[in-house]
């Protein structure tokens, strides 16, 4: 007797979905769907919307701000380092966490509260934590967690400068100008010093809020930072490697004002105050960059991570 059609087992084709049909998860990160792929699409938008005005605010400090140059490399960094782990964190991908919609909801209420009083650089935070909450409440905690350093790295673009003057400049300015003075006698330059101001003869220099070292110190900070993450090492060492952002800076900043002394007593004033003047921000940076890598090997911090 023939087999009963209905009976018939149904064919393997028919029971699997066509590549193209809605909900395809091919060839979109994350295994997204499509209908999830334009929610996140929606989402980015509305990102954009609440907090554009503060963004563009900031790229315009990056621009202008002495202070905050670095800025424009920070989110350039952080997407590296987020692209380097693609592939980890799409293993990593899970259930929603609850958690992460409770940081998006405070995010925003930040970002109201800073719109309300006015404070641009409060908003630019905000969105740091709106961004980390989306990530958790979308693709679950371990994959927030394995992204919270490129997230989190994004704070050091966000431009606090005028805190850090109103803070820092003024002991960072005596810090700078003791230094110098101590390392200009030792190489027998006669030098008076009186509060900021250092004198030479027929030169006196005055160690500005500009050339209190704080520019330095802030880039040298955002890349000590960077640094100890990249490199092997216990914890303690690689937080003795952040804290040397400090000494580094100063040392790199103090090396400046006394080369500055240097040239206008051997060359003139119009020399030490013109390119020079200009062109010694490259030595603080160059000085620093060799000393956070001279402390890490001395720390035995300077191999990079295999997982990065």
């Amino acid at each position: 007797m023939a087999d009963d059609p209905a009976l018939a087992a149904p064919s393997s084709d028919a029971s699997e979905p066509a590549p193209d049909e809605a909900g395809s998860t091919s060839g979109l990160p994350f295994g997204l769907t499509v209908d999830e792929s334009i929610w996140l699409a929606a989402i980015g938008i509305g990102f954009a919307a609440a907090f554009g005005p503060e963004l563009i605010w900031m790229f315009g400090r990056w621009m202008d701000s002495e202070y905050y140059g670095h800025g424009l490399f920070i989110p350039l960094i952080s997407a590296y380092l987020m692209y380097r782990r693609r592939n980890a964190v799409a293993a990593l991908v899970g259930r929603p966490d609850r958690l992460g919609l409770v940081l998006v909801i405070v995010g925003l209420l930040l970002h109201l509260l800073a719109v309300v009083v006015d404070v641009n650089f409060a908003c630019n935070f905000a969105a740091i934590i709106v961004l980390w909450g989306f990530i958790a409440w979308s693709w679950g905690r371990p994959v927030a967690l394995a992204l919270l350093f490129p997230i989190a790295y994004l704070s050091f673009m966000v431009p606090i400068d005028r805190l850090l003057i109103d803070a820092f400049a003024s002991p960072l300015q005596l810090t700078a100008a003791k230094m110098a003075a101590g390392f200009s006698g030792a190489i027998g330059i006669p030098v008076t010093r009186d509060g900021v101001n250092l004198s030479v003869p027929q030169y006196t220099f005055e160690v500005a809020v500009p050339c209190s070292g704080l520019k330095s110190l802030t880039t040298m900070g955002a890349l000590s930072v960077l640094f100890a993450f990249l490199v092997k090492g216990p914890l303690w060492r690689r937080l003795v490697l952040v804290a040397s952002a400090l000494p580094v800076a100063l040392l790199a900043n103090a090396t400046r004002v006394t080369l500055i002394l240097l040239v206008a007593q051997s060359m003139g004033a119009n020399m030490a105050e013109g390119f020079f003047h200009s062109f010694s921000g490259v030595v603080v940076f160059a000085i620093g960059l060799l000393g956070l890598y001279g402390v890490g090997r001395l720390l035995r911090c300077h191999t990079l991570r295999d997982d990065i």
